[in-house]
């Protein structure tokens, strides 16, 4: 029973912050935070007991700043302003290559991890991960939104469901 309401938990407290959180992008210390509350919200979702948390933990945070490292480079890449603009057509598909080749390393990378979850936390849950990682990011963009949609008050167009 308390597993089950450690999500909502974490959800609520991450929501809540949000929520007070000005426009910009997030400080480091919010980014730390919302990481640490997504670790609640995983731990909990996945049911994990303290020895594989323990065991897990310091895996899914290598992974995460592996991933995190690759996001980057792709911002990078598409980054420059009006880049899409004056591009000739061997730029655009070099371009379109390269991110084809990153999401491949982006795949790799999952690859390479996948067998070092299966063992710290088993089969089952390790696929139980990525849907914990989807619903939490899924509930923290929704808060986002409805967070912009309150600043815009009644003169935004209609809310989408």
């Amino acid at each position: 029973m308390i597993a089950r309401l450690l999500p909502a938990i974490a959800i609520s407290l991450c929501l809540t912050s949000v929520h007070a959180q000005p426009e910009g992008p997030p400080s480091p210390e919010r980014l730390r935070e919302i990481k640490a509350q997504k670790s609640a919200f995983i731990t909990a979702r996945l049911e994990l007991t303290p020895e594989e948390a323990q065991q897990f933990w310091p895996i899914y945070n290598e992974f995460d700043d592996k991933q995190d490292a690759l996001r980057k480079e792709m911002r990078e890449l598409f980054k420059e302003p009006g880049r899409e603009a004056g591009l000739s057509e061997t730029e655009a598909a070099a371009l379109l290559e390269k991110g084809l080749q990153h999401r491949q390393k982006e795949i790799d990378l999952e690859k390479s991890y996948l067998e070092r979850f299966k063992k710290s936390i088993g089969a089952v849950k390790t696929l139980r991960l990525r849907q914990a990682e989807h619903d939490f990011n899924r509930e923290v963009l929704r808060k986002f939104r409805d967070r912009m949609e309150d600043r815009r008050g009644d003169d935004g167009p209609p809310r989408r469901h």
